[in-house]
């Protein structure tokens, strides 16, 4: 008996827009990482802007993860080796997003209470 691993995906998503490619979710992670990075600095020390750079931080990497398994779900889009040379690093980075994920929402909650 084989297994068959042909999953039909949706093309659209919720709201009805076009699901990214495997070379566009890369390079909107790419994107995202950037601006992620130059905004961090930018909020403040007073706890609304803490908990509001916590709340930026919660869905920017949420997004990235999210980018990541819509990128590895259509690998086949892309050849083996431009695969892995162009998203080597965001692999790299998926356990850091899981990780920046939850630490933000403990801080999120531990402000709450």
């Amino acid at each position: 008996m084989k297994f068959n691993a042909n999953i039909n995906l949706p093309q659209k998503s919720i709201f009805g827009f076009k699901v990214l490619s495997s070379l566009n979710s890369s390079l909107s992670c790419y994107l995202l990482l950037i601006f992620g990075r130059f905004l961090n600095p930018l909020f403040g020390s007073q706890q609304i802007q803490v908990i509001a750079g916590s709340l930026f931080n919660i869905v920017l990497n949420v997004s990235i993860v999210i980018l990541i398994i819509n990128l590895c779900v259509k690998r086949k889009e892309l050849p083996k080796i431009f695969f892995i040379f162009l998203n080597t690093l965001l692999l790299i980075y998926l356990p850091i997003a899981l990780y920046l994920i939850f630490k933000y929402m403990r801080y999120l909650i531990f402000i709450g209470f």
